[in-house]
């Protein structure tokens, strides 16, 4: 799903209206550029609401559009669909704009949601713009340079037949496409250069040719080029060649490199274009995570932290997109790396699971994960591959998936002398996919129809990479579905076996704390992240060096000493090369942040460079790094594997006692009471909500509940005061309630605390709706 189809979908989800779409206005139609809830993808200047409003700079809300003189007689009203209300949020050159068949009015909160949601578009618009410009810029500037360039260039088809000719060889040669290339040969060479064609496209390997050519004024000139074949499906279906008067051979030579690279692949000035923007991108994100981390380790009210928590959240999703353009550019620039690394494949994958489980916060979902214990602690494979297949599964899953759960299974599927087999599955509960949209999910860049796109589009990069993936590395991928029941996404991966005694190399019993570590980053804000980590988290001694010839006296200073540093985290250098570097600081164990690069591990290693991650720094991914350069220190110890539990049994409350129930739910996010008061619906019971403690208190006073549900940080008076309150005017009364106390502060302490305010139980946020009943049930039963 597009940028701008997430926002009509949540437009429409936020007012509660069928149709949500975005608009572009000009003289003849109102483009819908995205849209929910429609399939429409122009709408005729007569029917466009959006055309009535031209010029409008605030909100516009028509509550029935019966009753207003601009759209009374507006063919969509008076018509099919016959549209009663109608709301937009004006953007440069349209709108977004909201329908319902009802009429209706809008609150001040999705008045203000509304118009958020149409900032956001218009930013995406004028980045769409500013994007597809910069392409044009690009494919002009490469036009320009290949029509005008003094060589001779030729695309060849495998008969002979020219495909394409630059002006300077129909200017030079008289030759243009559809003319045979070899009639174009002086005659006694003609054999010759179908030879060259030949075993150019039987080989599909580029050869080097000399020929002789007749021009249009009837001289001969011998001219010299590589004949360089076209793949596809590892066919070759096209030759290119550039072609220089032998004279010329050392200024050819000279300008080989850069003619070429314009010259040869055009698409290799997009891929770069892609390349270049993803890692301008993940700069600024670097900050961005590390300073989210940074900011989730202080004291935050649950506001604040719900805040992180959705920054931190979104933050992942940003860069699982950029690693995905990273990736296709690479791929078209022929630079993946295939490094086979050892690893702890339970570790990897229980770090995707701990990811996607803040990306489902906010629904009324379970995110699981189910570990075969026949599998060994160690693998031998792509690491990087695999974690970006199985991150793209389980990114879709939870996307796509309401309620219910999405579970990541691994388990042995087949065992040979060298191999191990291991079978991955996603499975979601979703409303599964029909089996004509099916067929298209693994292509790239495909869109299943505008019924489907709704809830599955965006869909066709993610998946097309992690089949691709999965056939580089030897396996097979597949899906099965089922309408109103859910998908499962399954692949096999083969991994070489390795050494029975080769153990996991992340041990928690490897102590930091003390250890003296030299910090080498260029990066303020990198820096900051990581002295955070490895000073404030654990309690490391820490230095910083500006630049490698500082760092390397350092080293020796304090080698030279009584207290030699233990451990070396640097990043790429200005004034010298990280491997280069490795080398000269042999002896001292050294972990290396990589960014905006493809890292070759065995190079690394064999560098002396003991383990890397890449920037963004997570505090996770260092402290695995670190473990894994101190691992001579580490007690390795035997990881059991963690099949989910089974879940604690619910206590029976029978559907007429919870009826008879009374619950006030005391919770200001609105976001959160949406979810709770659908969670206490679904389990039978009836509730009333209120926005704060002093709303609560009151509420108490006026009606008859059994049990509060009572939020802890509110404004005006947060949970804890409420309690208190309550508390005290039922010893009045004589009565006391059940208070229940729903906090995000689930940190040692917090429990105890909402105990001694006076409350009765405790739940943790996000709250399952498993765990609420079990906590009712304790209050009512």
């Amino acid at each position: 799903m597009t940028v701008l189809e997430t926002l009509c979908r949540d437009a429409a989800r936020a007012l509660r209206v069928p149709v949500a779409w975005i608009g572009i206005v000009d003289a003849r139609c109102e483009q819908i550029v995205a849209a929910s809830g429609s399939k429409a993808t122009q709408v005729p200047i007569a029917s466009s609401f959006a055309a009535v409003i031209t010029g409008a700079e605030d909100l516009v809300v028509v509550p029935d559009t019966n009753s207003d003189p601009r759209f009374a007689s507006h063919p969509m009203v008076v018509g099919p669909p016959h549209v009663r209300f109608y709301a937009a949020a004006p953007i440069p050159g349209g709108a977004l704009s909201v329908l319902d068949r009802q009429p209706r009015s809008l609150t001040d909160a999705e008045r203000i949601t509304l118009t958020a949601l149409a900032r956001h578009a218009a930013r995406e618009l004028q980045f769409r713009e500013e994007l597809h410009e910069a392409l044009q810029e690009a494919n002009d500037r490469f036009r320009d340079f290949f029509e005008q360039t003094s060589d001779l260039v030729l695309s060849i088809a495998p008969d002979g037949t020219i495909l394409h000719a630059n002006e300077t060889a129909n200017e030079t040669l008289g030759i243009s496409r559809g003319a045979s290339v070899v009639q174009a040969v002086e005659p006694d060479r003609r054999d010759e250069l179908r030879g060259v064609l030949r075993r150019v496209f039987l080989n599909a390997a580029a050869e080097r040719v000399e020929t002789v050519f007749v021009t249009a004024a009837g001289s001969r000139v011998t001219l010299e080029g590589w004949l360089r074949p076209k793949l596809m499906d590892g066919k070759a279906v096209l030759a290119r060649v550039v072609f220089r008067d032998v004279t010329d051979r050392k200024q050819f030579e000279a300008e080989l490199g850069n003619a070429r690279d314009a010259a040869f692949e055009a698409a290799r000035v997009k891929t770069q274009f892609l390349t270049n923007v993803s890692h301008e991108i993940r700069t600024p994100m670097n900050g961005i995570v590390g300073m989210v981390d940074l900011l989730m380790a202080t004291p935050l009210n649950e506001e604040q932290r719900d805040f992180a928590y959705q920054a931190r959240a979104s933050a992942d999703q940003l860069l699982s997109i950029v690693n995905n353009i990273l990736y296709v550019s690479n791929l078209e620039a022929g630079a993946l790396s295939a490094a086979m690394v050892d690893f702890d494949l339970y570790r990897a994958l229980q770090r995707i699971v701990e990811v996607m489980r803040v990306a489902a916060l906010g629904k009324d979902l379970e995110v699981r994960f189910e570990f075969d214990p026949a599998l060994p602690p160690v693998f031998r494979g792509n690491l990087s591959k695999l974690r970006q297949i199985v991150t793209n599964l389980m990114e879709n899953a939870v996307k796509f998936t309401s309620e219910g759960s999405v579970t990541l299974s691994a388990s042995m599927q087949t065992e040979t002398e060298t191999h191990r087999v291991v079978r991955f599955e996603v499975r979601d509960t979703g409303i599964g996919i029909a089996e004509e949209d099916r067929l298209l999910l693994f292509e790239r860049f495909s869109q299943l129809d505008a019924a489907s796109t709704r809830r599955f589009s965006g869909v066709g990069l993610g998946l097309a990479t992690a089949r691709h993936l999965v056939e580089t590395m030897g396996g097979l991928i597949e899906v099965e579905s089922e309408l109103g029941k859910g998908t499962t996404f399954w692949f096999t991966v083969p991994f070489l076996k390795v050494a029975r005694d080769r153990r996991p190399i992340v041990s928690s019993d490897l102590e930091l704390t003390g250890k003296r570590v030299l910090l080498i980053d260029h990066h303020p804000t990198s820096r900051k992240v990581v002295l955070h980590y490895i000073q404030t988290t654990w309690e490391m001694r820490a230095d910083v060096a500006s630049d490698s010839a500082e760092a390397l006296a350092m080293l020796r200073a304090a080698a030279a000493g009584d207290d030699p540093y233990r451990l070396v985290i640097c990043d790429r250098m200005n004034d010298l090369d990280p491997l280069a570097f490795a080398r000269e600081a042999g002896g001292t164990s050294l972990v290396y942040l990589a960014s905006n690069e493809i890292v070759d591990e065995e190079q690394l290693r064999a560098a002396g460079i003991d383990a890397y991650t890449t920037k963004p720094v997570g505090q996770r991914e260092l402290f695995d790094a670190i473990a894994i350069a101190l691992a001579h220190e580490a007690i390795a110890l035997p990881r059991a594997a963690a099949p989910v539990s089974e879940p604690q049994p619910v206590q029976i409350v029978a559907p007429e006692q919870r009826r008879r129930v009374r619950i006030l739910l005391a919770e200001d996010n609105f976001l959160n009471m949406k979810l709770t008061m659908s969670q206490l619906h679904r389990l039978g019971y009836t509730a009333d909500s209120v926005a704060n403690g002093r709303e609560a208190v009151e509420a108490l006073q006026t009606s008859d509940y059994d049990v509060v549900l009572m939020d802890c940080q509110m404004p005006v008076m947060d949970g804890y005061q409420a309690t208190v309150e309550i508390r005290r005017q039922e010893k009045q009364i004589g009565r006391r309630h059940r208070i229940i106390a729903m906090t995000a502060n689930a940190l040692e302490g917090d429990r105890e605390k909402c105990l001694a305010a006076g409350m009765d139980d405790y739940l943790a946020k996000p709250t399952r709706h498993e765990e609420l009943e079990r906590a009712l049930a304790r209050s009512v039963g």
